[in-house]
C-alpha cells in the first residue's frame, strides 16, 4: 500500500514511524520543507476562476494532511479568498474526522469531498461525503478508480459543472 492510497499517517505508523516523529513532521519540520517550495507552487490553470464561481452557492472547505498555514500562505500569494475554512494535519490526522466535523457544521447543506488521490476517495467515502476524483493531480485514473468514487471529473469545467448540477438536484428534493 502506498502512502497516499488511505490515511497519509496511518500509512507512515504502519511503516514504523513513531506517533512522536511523526508528530515532528507535521510540525516544524514538515513546514520549513514546504516553506522553500511554496514560491514555485502555482494552481492549475483556471483555478481561481473555478473557485470563485463554486464559493458563489457553496461553502469551500480545505480538509488536508499537510498543514494548514502553508495552505494560507499559498492562498494569500495567490490572492485566493474564497475559502471558508482549512483543516490541516497539525487540527487533526484523520480526513474522515475533519469531513464529518465539516458536514456536521453544515449539516443542511450537500456534502462533496473532492480530492485527487486514492486516499482521499476512501477517507472520502468512510466520511459519508460523496466523492469527486479529479484525475490532474497525483494518482491516475486509474489508480482513483480503484477507490471507486463516486464521481470522476478530468477538468476543471467537468467539476464546476458537476457541483453546479449537483446543487441544483439537492434544492429541488
Amino acid at each position: 500500500m502506498g502512502l497516499l492510497d488511505g490515511n497519509f499517517y496511518e500509512a507512515l505508523t504502519h511503516l514504523g514511524l513513531p506517533s512522536e516523529k511523526i508528530d515532528e513532521i507535521i510540525g516544524e519540520a514538515f513546514e520549513h520543507e514546504l516553506q522553500k517550495h511554496i514560491a514555485r507552487v502555482r494552481p492549475f490553470p483556471g483555478m481561481h476562476e473555478s473557485l470563485k464561481l463554486l464559493s458563489h452557492h457553496n461553502v469551500l472547505t480545505v480538509i488536508t494532511s499537510n498543514v494548514s498555514s502553508m495552505v494560507w500562505q499559498l492562498f494569500e500569494k495567490e490572492d485566493i479568498t474564497c475559502f471558508d475554512e482549512v483543516m490541516g494535519a497539525e487540527t487533526e490526522r484523520s480526513k474522515v474526522k475533519k469531513i464529518q466535523k465539516t458536514m456536521s457544521r453544515y449539516a443542511d447543506l450537500p456534502a462533496f469531498y473532492v480530492g485527487d488521490t486514492k486516499g482521499d476517495m476512501v477517507e472520502g467515502k468512510k466520511a459519508g461525503a460523496v466523492t469527486i476524483a479529479v484525475t490532474w493531480g497525483w494518482h491516475t485514473r486509474q489508480k482513483l478508480a480503484e477507490a471507486s468514487p463516486d464521481h470522476m471529473v478530468h477538468t476543471l469545467a467537468e467539476l464546476v459543472t458537476l457541483l453546479s448540477q449537483e446543487e441544483s438536484d439537492a434544492l429541488e428534493l
